[in-house]
């Protein structure tokens, strides 16, 4: 194990001016991304954007053409660190195939010894990951008698048995049905929070990103078009595109008592346009594009308070703001344009 990595000052992992080629394909292009110790960032982007060549790379499994992977500190490009870097590392693939004629427990076993687990521990850490998992009771059945999700929870469960401080999970949702999804997604986020794992999320899934990552980095062609939080994503997509939908609050009301269109546009002079509907108890506000979702939240605050100073009973406030997808469809928009 890398020497006192969870406790070290590196970050857990750092991309260098990355780059990758496959003859004249350029699958990553210059891709620089920071990644911190016990946080949940997701690399989102279509189909072939490059997130796979990347998770591949850090997990050692491909070789960087130009630039550097540090994980700890440690170059992956060296190949005395390799060992250590993959003791650092649980890989979840696109497609993780679990030994369908073994049991839950015979997978473990098998891989835990892959991994150099001394004997006298092996039945320890799998108690540990099938209780962590829920799959106690299933210990003894053979994985194909389980279903998706339980496979992909098996899956998960195989790639911390060598108790790794990283965590790389590529496309974990992908083919489930809606149950199974939820279930994963409710995993991956106390496998992150119980753990102190650093969990790095390879999807097209907004929603899983959306839900999961503390931070997150969009992706294309290789290249990275936006990163931070997502937030902070929204902000930058605000102040660089024009074509994002506004954000939007409605506000429902038990009587039109207490609204007057003239007073509310003074307080909150930023509102882009406000729209009372024909029932006189429902007010749509739309903000201008240019404001953070911090902004439009002080905004919201302040149109409620000068509606129920005016003397008016409030008995909803609901926000409609850009989501996760909405904001990379206008990157990639802006990226075609600048093309």
């Amino acid at each position: 194990m890398l020497s006192n990595a969870p406790n070290s000052d590196e970050a857990a992992v750092e991309l260098n001016d990355l780059g990758k080629s496959f003859s004249s394909f350029r699958a990553i292009d210059k891709v620089n991304l920071t990644i911190e110790k016990g946080e949940v960032f997701g690399l989102l982007g279509p189909n072939g954007a490059g997130k796979t060549t990347t998770m591949r790379i850090i997990s050692c499994l491909l070789a960087p053409t130009d630039g550097d992977v540090l994980v700890y500190g440690k170059s992956v490009k060296d190949q005395k660190n390799r060992p250590d870097i993959c003791r650092e590392i649980g890989l979840l693939t696109e497609s993780p195939n679990v030994y369908e004629r073994l049991t839950a427990e015979q997978n473990l076993v098998f891989f835990a010894r892959a991994y150099g687990i001394p004997e006298d521990e092996i039945d320890s850490r799998i108690k540990s990951v099938l209780e962590e998992f829920g799959l106690q009771d299933r210990r003894l059945d053979r994985a194909g008698t389980f279903s998706k999700g339980m496979k992909q929870k098996l899956a998960i469960a195989r790639a911390l048995i060598h108790q790794p401080t990283i965590l790389l999970l590529d496309e974990p949702t992908a083919s489930l049905d809606a149950e199974s999804a939820l279930m994963i997604r409710s995993q991956i986020s106390e496998t992150a929070k119980s753990g102190g794992r650093t969990v790095i999320l390879s999807t097209h899934n907004m929603n899983d990103a959306s839900k999961l990552c503390d931070r997150i980095a969009f992706i294309s062609h290789g290249r990275i078009l936006a990163s931070g939080s997502e937030s902070e994503v929204s902000a930058k997509v605000r102040r660089g595109m024009s074509g994002l939908r506004p954000d939007r609050v409605q506000i429902k009301l038990i009587s039109s008592e207490g609204f007057d269109e003239d007073d509310l546009s003074k307080e909150v002079a930023s509102v882009k346009s406000i729209h009372k509907d024909v029932d006189g108890r429902t007010v749509d506000l739309v903000f201008d594009e240019k404001y953070t979702d911090e902004e439009v939240d002080v905004l919201t605050s302040k149109a409620v308070d000068t509606l129920v100073a005016k003397g008016a009973k409030i008995t909803s406030v609901v926000q409609s703001r850009p989501t996760l997808e909405d904001l990379y469809l206008e990157i990639v928009a802006g990226e075609r344009r600048e093309n």
